[in-house]
């Protein structure tokens, strides 16, 4: 694998938290994709084969899934393939939903699969959902994988990315944080799947792991809600801890009870997230992308994700983008969609 570019050592995000990182640290991992297949491949290559089934060629919703890789806890959320499908706004926002609490209280990177031999001139637009939903701050937890199966060497592929317009402005605003992942080297080294988890924790040393509102609000329900699933189970764990106790003795009772414990936690966390990805409130951040990515063309965007805001006065926002822009007053304007947004989600949360 080529090496990936070295940049200067910046003073950490204060806003993101920076455990020690080590190869014990669990890894949590939100995926990104411009096609199902290769965000399905790469979930395949670190996970292995078992994750998704022969039948999955299209990621429609948000899958979570989970293992021990090379002794390392690591869980990979897959989002909806915007490409591959033309969701509704409503689903979307659900499955978005989803995403934040499969991988609260924050992902430790946002990783974009790509095809390092199909970078268009729209390669660009796979910043627009991620910055929309997650705020320009997201930016710098962001890692561009350039996934491929292909038995070329890294160094001969890696000279004609590079030479891609498209992908320099991306790799740009991610802060230069990609790498190759070769899945002919990774099969039997199984060294792509290592530089990959050494590349996020050298992100998360730097940046923190990412977390906004949303995923802190996610959070502390998450955590209510086990511990109400808790409350309602504690007859049927008292019941399962004295047939244990009957059956086993010693260091084979310690070990029961701990994986019982285990699969209880597990299984209270799962169901604690399904529920609180009903009720999660979301503000799109339309200010985001145009500032972050520096696109001018905002208002068709602006159009799409208003959309199912239920009371916002959407034709007041649109008049204040564009009275604003042609005005001058660009900063008012933002400030005014941006309130809106937010005075939406609050009636909404």
């Amino acid at each position: 694998m080529a090496a990936v570019q070295r940049k200067p050592r910046r003073r950490a995000s204060i806003d993101g938290d920076r455990p020690k990182m080590n190869s014990e640290t669990p890894l949590r991992m939100l995926v990104f994709g411009i096609s199902s297949r290769d965000q399905i491949s790469l979930t395949h290559s670190v996970l292995g084969p078992d994750v998704f089934t022969a039948d999955e060629v299209n990621i429609s919703a948000t899958k979570k899934s989970s293992g021990v890789v090379q002794e390392r806890k690591i869980t990979l959320v897959n989002t909806p393939n915007l490409q591959d499908n033309d969701l509704p706004d409503s689903v979307l926002h659900k499955e978005l939903r989803k995403a934040i609490c499969f991988s609260s209280p924050g992902p430790h990177a946002v990783v974009i699969v790509l095809d390092p031999f199909n970078l268009t001139s729209d390669t660009m637009n796979i910043l627009k959902p991620v910055v929309h939903y997650f705020g320009d701050r997201v930016l710098k937890h962001t890692l561009i994988v350039l996934y491929h199966e292909r038995g070329l060497t890294t160094l001969s592929i890696e000279d004609e990315v590079k030479k891609n317009k498209s992908f320099r402005e991306l790799a740009e605003k991610c802060a230069q944080n990609y790498l190759f992942f070769n899945e002919e080297i990774n099969r039997t080294e199984g060294s792509q799947t290592h530089a990959l988890f050494a590349k996020v924790d050298e992100m998360v040393s730097e940046h923190g792991m990412f977390s906004n509102l949303e995923f802190k609000d996610a959070e502390k329900r998450i955590q209510k809600e086990e511990h109400f699933l808790r409350k309602t189970k504690e007859k049927e764990i008292r019941e399962t801890l004295k047939v244990l106790e009957n059956e086993h003795s010693g260091e084979a009772l310690l070990n029961q009870v701990m994986k019982y414990e285990e699969k209880v936690q597990l299984e209270s966390r799962e169901k604690a997230e399904l529920a609180v990805a009903d009720k999660l409130g979301f503000t799109v951040r339309v200010v985001d992308y145009a500032v972050a990515v520096g696109k001018g063309a905002f208002v068709g965007a602006l159009l799409g994700f208003a959309i199912g805001y239920d009371g916002m006065a959407v034709g007041a926002a649109i008049g204040a983008a564009l009275g604003g822009v042609l005005g001058g007053a660009a900063n008012a304007a933002w400030s005014y969609i941006y309130n809106s947004f937010a005075d939406a989600h609050k009636g909404t949360a």
